[in-house]
């Protein structure tokens, strides 16, 4: 997609050329892109004479590879790479109105033939349930589910309607010209023809590949041997020539992709949670060296086999980590680990109302929509939610793994939430001293009607010294308010540089469809991303087959998190990169570490 004219063209690169002179032999030579555009009917446009136009890498805003372009559209010249594969369904239980039970078969589907042979394949069908991608005239792709198909009043041909992902601006809750076909939330509902629908890329498995592999096709696992000492955590220097790749990372089993993304995410660089695989092996905990040996092969070698996690499994000492039918969750898979295997005391001491303290290894967010504005950060989400619940941390948490307020992939209190790299946790520490929000000396009360107030910038924690407590609430809207008196530290000078608490991002659990996956950011560098997938891809059947872990670099992260936060907040996911949308509208569990602090302190009355 093309910046040009002050709006955004599709088009097809046709060649690319090196542009410009060079004044001496160290300089590089700037790239040119030769692009045909593509008409409002998504065909090519008629030749046009002369040469094409040429643009730079700053005018192209979108890229799609040839091999991934939708079905549907009609691109002269490209073929579509890969083979025709199986829809994955997916069942939504809202009930919809008027639905036509037919299948659909997709006329636009290209065939595969396998090297050697000719053969016909029937074409890909879709119905209700399918998984299905759509691009649109400027080439930006959406995907959701078919929630309905049938022929709208007013259309002679079969249309659809899907049921989007993420809220898309001009799209409704499931009504077309005044007739409600099905429910769902609201500018998530897209009617279209069905011909403009393809089955989802993203989830397509290769119908050839199934047919012919056989056993002896799984790649040889690489020869590993164990060594007594163990491996650090990977340097930001070495960490992408060693993950990025296929068949990298953890390779997946069938419902193990949320102890693959946390194991991944945990151990793979950073230097916090280190000091957890170098607590010595008890040898009479066989699952504890297998951990360890689970992590030093994921950073001597980059990859671990799926047998190596399945012995993890089935030493978990539950059925729910070791059989296959069973699916987990991110967070009780961490508590065991923590707790059971590492013998780690609980990460977070919290104190709640009334002074009782407990322990805990993840923090769940607990707040109502109305706290929070259409797109919150994770600091926001955190500072309400603890201050909703009455609830600080006893000391400075080293490790703060935070889930988010969604249940799994069925539901998801917000369309996406913002990332927010640096965690300040000062104003949520018990008996800590804290800055007056306004003038900045020694605060001595908190409010917490005062945190949605729009007009001392919303979402932030509000703390005052004694003047500003007093001139605060002197105002009429704010007369009501009950602020309480904070734990001041004895000792401490009223004029004293108090410091801020902060804590660093350090991964991303998401989830899609069921699907875990995680992002990592591997070194103080900006754009030091991965993206990593345990089950990116599958080579084979479910009973002979295998999957195929995936990592891959994302420095695109790095560029869209590096904006100032209002422009974030007004950041549109669908007008983003498949990556950058994934981590905003997926997101799971947030992972933050304190790089100077260790949480290797073991559990009472464990080694």
């Amino acid at each position: 997609v093309i910046r040009y004219k002050k709006g955004h063209v599709p088009g097809v690169v046709k060649n690319l050329m090196q542009i410009g002179k060079k004044e001496s032999k160290d300089d590089l030579n700037m790239l040119g892109f030769e692009v045909e555009f593509v008409d409002s009917e998504d065909n090519l446009s008629p030749k046009q004479l002369g040469q094409l136009p040429i643009f730079s890498a700053s005018d192209i805003i979108q890229v799609v590879p040839s091999y991934s372009v939708p079905l549907g559209l009609q691109y002269r010249d490209i073929k579509r790479g890969g083979s025709t594969g199986k829809v994955v369904m997916r069942i939504n239980s809202m009930p919809s109105t008027g639905t036509s039970r037919r299948q659909v078969t997709n006329s636009q589907s290209m065939r595969s033939v396998a090297p050697g042979r000719t053969r016909s394949e029937p074409p890909v069908p879709l119905e209700v349930g399918s998984l299905v991608e759509v691009v649109n005239n400027a080439g930006v792709t959406v995907y959701g589910v078919i929630r309905w198909l049938g022929i709208p009043e007013g259309k002679l041909e079969t249309w659809a309607g899907v049921e989007l992902d993420y809220e898309v601006a001009g799209c409704s809750d499931g009504v077309y010209k005044d007739q409600r076909y099905f429910t769902c939330k609201e500018n998530c509902a897209l009617f279209v023809p069905v011909t403009k629908c393809s089955p989802d890329s993203r989830f397509v498995c290769s119908s050839t590949e199934t047919e012919t592999f056989n056993t002896t096709e799984i790649p040889p696992v690489p020869a590993y041997e164990e060594s007594e000492e163990d491996a650090p955590p990977v340097p930001e220097s070495e960490a992408a020539s060693l993950f990025v790749g296929k068949m990298k990372g953890i390779q997946g089993h069938i419902n193990s992709c949320y102890l693959d993304a946390t194991l991944f995410s945990l151990f793979s660089s950073s230097v916090t949670v280190d000091a957890i695989c170098n607590k010595p092996a008890d040898k009479e905990r066989p699952i504890t060296c297998i951990l360890k040996s689970i992590v030093n092969r994921l950073r001597r070698q980059g990859f671990v086999p799926a047998q190596s996690v399945m012995n993890f499994r089935k030493k978990l000492g539950c059925e729910t980590f070791s059989k296959n039918e069973k699916e987990s969750d991110p967070e009780e898979f961490i508590s065991v680990l923590f707790q059971k295997v590492l013998c780690i005391q609980p990460l977070l001491k919290l104190r709640s109302e009334g002074g009782s303290s407990h322990g805990a290894y993840t923090l769940q967010i607990f707040l109502e929509k109305e706290q929070m504005g259409q797109t919150p950060t994770v600091q926001k989400l955190l500072d309400t939610s603890c201050m909703s619940g009455d609830i600080k941390f006893e000391t400075m948490p080293s490790c703060l793994i935070i889930q988010m307020p969604r249940c799994g992939s069925k539901y998801k209190m917000f369309s996406h939430i913002i990332p927010s790299t640096e965690l300040d946790v000062t104003d949520l520490l018990f008996n800590s001293p804290r800055e007056c929000f306004i003038c900045g000396q020694m605060a001595k009360f908190e409010c917490l009607q005062c945190l949605p107030d729009h007009k001392l910038q919303p979402g932030r924690i509000k703390q005052y010294c004694n003047t500003c407590n007093t001139q605060v609430h002197t105002h009429r809207s704010r007369c009501s308010h009950s602020p309480q008196a904070l734990a001041v530290p004895e000792g401490v000078a009223v004029d004293t540089p108090l410091p801020r608490r902060t804590m660093q991002l350090f991964g991303v659990l998401c989830i899609q469809t069921s699907h875990f996956v995680s992002f990592v950011k591997y070194g103080p560098d900006s754009h030091s991303w991965l993206f990593f997938d345990s089950m990116a891809d599958r080579h084979g059947d479910d009973e002979k087959g295998y999957s195929v872990p995936e990592v891959r670099a994302c420095p695109e992260l790095g560029d869209f998190l590096g904006q100032p936060e209002e422009e974030l907040t007004w950041a549109n996911p669908a007008l983003t990169s498949e990556l950058v949308r994934r981590l905003l509208c997926d997101s799971y569990m947030y992972l933050y570490h304190s790089p100077e602090m260790s949480v290797s302190k073991p559990s009472d009355g464990e080694p």
